[in-house]
């Protein structure tokens, strides 16, 4: 028994662009320094976002809070500034998509969701500019479902696809089989939806001899042993829980291949290699190269070939929690074996919640403290985000249930659909280490293999961290020649500082490390070499990311038995708010005789055609006070503060005298409290459309809309091509920012108790940021709601060192 004790580091450094090696490495040292600079040019991100609920229904908001780390050790990115979040319909189209200012790795935002919002599995998708290196493979895309509260017509339902009949796939344990050798396969059997499936059979030999019975442990998946042997053939004969057969043929066993075993042990790892017979023959005396991936470390062993069987042990705490990838690589470099294992040091974060009391009334105000047990508090603190909701009307299927633990650990760093990732961490038991190294069987590493180390066949990343916004463009001469060496200036509408940028002789420019908010007016103006602007501004929006159907570290929450009950609570809720606020007015029905279509662009939720009023872009002068210029062209409109620049806030003649909620480009701008939203802001001349929602037509908002809606669409916003934004010498533009999280609204029952209106509430306290002290501690209060029962306290995060943590609290509350 040999004890591997070589170790070297190679951690993530700053990035670097030149790879001078190409040919294939001959040596560890070769094959560790290929690795180093796989990891310079290939810097990594990945978010985690904490929802305050597995799943809505329309009108709710959904609050959540984004955690993006860098690298293999989940540390805080200190990389990008900027995450983009969208929400997507189950028809793979975005209907509201947000930017995020990230600063230390964090972030936190909402989506409003419109009551008129129909039933479905959306997504939430969270990205940044760094993930799309690799495609949509690094983006956190999680399923939420939403459930409907106002009923829709039925609609004939499409007619039904055939149903795919169950598989099942086996992977030999190391990747292959060597004769003589006893061999552990692991198997999976699946639905043709992708999720597990129950299913037993029996492994026969050529002859028919069974030599193996085949019984699925969890979820589909499960392992067989036996001894393959030089010349002989082995199948299985499946059956699957919905009674449907199978025969599958197994792979056959290769002399010439190498057989890999991992036990993992308490404290330890034990590798055992056998080397085929033709395989030793042609490798004898030679060295083998044994080398264990482990959060940005690699840990390398080589020893010569002069036995076919070969032994290791390594010290499990030499590794960091999580996924390892153990490969074996022959002298030459070629992959041999592959194994995953996860490795879990108990090195958590452990968190203690308590209350002052263990049983509550009907709106009692709790007092919660927060305490971190660990030994490094003064050098790493730690940032948590707190969800409390009401277990009677959001119940959880906690096997189900991903968490910032299961996601960095597990989901994140494995290919394929992860069912049930919150099992392999409640109450840890054998059977579940068991069930959990089934897992590292059947999926495939999703970070890189090492045929692509030794082929180099992997280019350096080409996007580089956003650390903030940008606006960018191109300028040119009036006869359309590119403006080399010209001068374009920025110009805040609001005032501020002037930035101003050289163009290239390709004449684009680029504004970098912006920061605004919401939607905000600038003047782009460019000069020549000269100072003349007889010059044509073009604008450059951002690219859309395309939507991927396909669901990479996706974990789907929804459950029909769920969402059914928490949408009895949701409906009871809506009434509520309409008996407190009105219905609005009820038109009569009107007979359509035809359909007219509108070829107009817009981002309103109610789509083109449904505005009460219609005001296009092509119809208003080009420049003046926005508010000014709409005063008296719509009816039962009137806008306070009209002559100030910040005014121009739009209301409503018959109401309750509120400003109505605005929309620029799909994204509600929120007011400060005593400031309501105005519209003077907008450059006139970068308009599309503007829309008014008035009464019946406004409810797609849902609640927001109660005052009635105006949807201004910008040019940017319509879709214009690069082309189509432009203008001489001179270019106002509005431009979408970051967005600002609303605050969770949680009343105050020692100031107001207002019994008259019931408080429905299923998310009783959000908190989406809150740290601890030097000696681990943090504390904070709310109020409970009218629901009685079992109520959850969630807590979740990570401290600057990458390493996370997570805990619930349970608390009853009487009436």
């Amino acid at each position: 028994m040999k004890k591997v004790i070589a170790c070297i580091a190679c951690v993530l450094l700053p990035v670097c662009y030149a790879m001078a090696q190409t040919a294939k490495p001959s040596s560890l040292k070769e094959q560790a320094a290929r690795l180093k600079t796989f990891f310079d040019q290939h810097e990594i991100e990945k978010a985690y976002l904490h929802f305050d609920k597995p799943y809505y229904a329309a009108g709710d908001t959904i609050y959540f809070k984004a955690y993006v780390v860098a690298g293999e050790k989940n540390v805080l990115s200190p990389l990008s500034g900027v995450l983009y979040a969208d929400l997507i319909t189950p028809q793979n189209k975005i209907i509201n998509a947000i930017k995020l200012q990230v600063i230390g790795g964090l972030a936190w935002g909402d989506f409003a969701l419109p009551d008129s919002l129909v039933a479905g599995n959306y997504r939430v998708r969270a990205y940044t500019k760094l993930m799309q290196n690799y495609g949509g493979e690094l983006f956190f895309d999680r399923t939420i479902p939403i459930a409907a509260i106002i009923e829709k017509p039925v609609k004939k339902a499409p007619a039904t696809m055939q149903a795919i009949a169950p598989e099942i796939q086996f992977f030999p344990e190391g990747g292959e089989l060597v004769p003589g050798i006893p061999a552990k396969i692991a198997f999976k059997a699946l639905r043709g939806d992708g999720t597990g499936i129950a299913a037993s059979g029996v492994i026969l030999d050529g002859a028919g001899k069974a030599v193996s019975n085949l019984s699925t442990s969890h979820l589909g998946m499960g392992s067989i042993s036996y001894t393959p042997h030089t010349g002989k053939s082995y199948h299985a004969e499946i059956t699957f829980a919905d009674g449907s057969k199978s025969s599958i043929q197994l792979p056959v066993a290769d002399s010439t291949a190498v057989a890999m075993a991992v036990n993992n042990l308490p404290g330890k790892l034990a590798i055992a290699i056998n080397a085929g017979g033709g395989f030793f023959h042609a490798n004898k005396n030679k060295p083998l190269n044994l080398l264990f991936y482990s959060g940005g470390k690699l840990t390398t062993f080589t020893d010569k070939l002069t036995n076919r069987e070969m032994k290791f042990d390594l010290e499990s705490n030499r590794l960091q929690t999580g996924i390892t990838q153990i490969t074996l690589l022959a002298a030459d470099g070629t992959p041999l074996c592959e194994r995953l294992v996860f490795i879990d040091n108990n090195d958590k974060l452990d968190l203690g919640i308590a209350t002052d009391k263990k049983e509550y009334q009907q709106r009692e105000k709790i007092k919660v403290s927060l305490h971190i047990n660990t030994a490094d508090l003064e050098t790493s603190p730690a940032h948590f985000s707190v969800a409390v909701i009401d277990r009677s009307k959001v119940d959880i299927i906690e096997n189900k249930e991903e968490n910032i633990l299961t996601y960095l650990l597990l989901t994140s760093n494995l290919k394929g659909y992860i069912e049930e990732p919150g099992y392999y961490f409640i109450n840890i038991n054998n059977k579940k280490r068991e069930d959990l190294d089934l897992a590292m069987l059947t999926h495939g590493y999703r970070r890189f293999t090492w045929k692509n180390i030794v082929n180099n066949d992997l280019p350096p990343t080409a996007i580089r961290p956003e650390k903030a916004l940008s606006i960018n463009g191109r300028a040119k001469s009036i006869s359309g020649k590119p403006l080399n060496k010209g001068l374009v200036t920025l110009i805040p509408s609001k005032g501020g500082s002037l930035l101003s940028e050289n163009t290239n002789e390709d004449g684009a420019f680029s504004f970098q490390n912006l920061a605004f908010y919401d939607t905000t007016r600038f003047v782009l103006n460019a000069v020549n070499d000269k100072g003349k602007n007889n010059t044509t501004l073009t604008y450059k929006p951002e690219p859309l990311v395309p939507i991927s159907p396909v669901l990479y570290a996706s974990t789907d929450t929804s459950n029909v038995g769920n969402i059914h009950a928490y949408l009895a609570n949701s409906q009871k809720q809506h009434s509520e708010y309409l008996k407190y606020y009105g219905k609005g007015i009820q038109l009569k029905e009107v007979k359509i005789q035809a359909v007219k279509k509108f070829n107009y662009y817009t981002q309103s939720l109610a789509g083109a055609g449904n505005a009460d009023v219609l005001i296009k872009g092509i119809d208003l002068p080009r420049s003046g006070m926005l508010a000014t210029l709409l005063a008296g062209r719509i009816g039962g409109v009137y806008f306070a503060s009209i002559d100030n620049p910040d005014g121009g806030v739009p209301k409503m003649q018959i109401g309750n005298g509120s400003a109505m909620l605005v929309v620029v480009d799909g994204v509600q701008r929120t007011s400060e409290p005593g400031r309501p939203v105005g519209i003077n802001d907008i450059w006139p001349g970068d308009i599309e459309t503007i829309e008014v929602l008035k009464y019946g037509s406004a409810t797609v908002y849902g609640m927001g809309g109660g005052n009635g809606v105006m949807v201004i669409t910008t040019k940017q916003g319509a879709g214009t091509t690069a082309k189509d934004i432009i203008s001489s010498g001179v270019l106002p533009l509005t431009v979408t920012g970051f967005y600002k999280a609303r605050e969770f609204y949680a009343p105050r029952y020692d100031y107001i108790d207002n019994r008259t209106r019931p408080d429905l509430r299923s998310t009783i306290f959000w908190l989406p940021e809150i740290t601890t002290d030097k000696n681990g501690n943090a504390s904070f209060d709310f109020y409970n709601a009218d629901g009685t029962g079992q109520y959850q306290i969630i807590i979740e995060g990570i401290n600057n060192n990458g390493t996370a943590g997570a805990a619930k609290f349970s608390y009853k509350v009487t009436e």
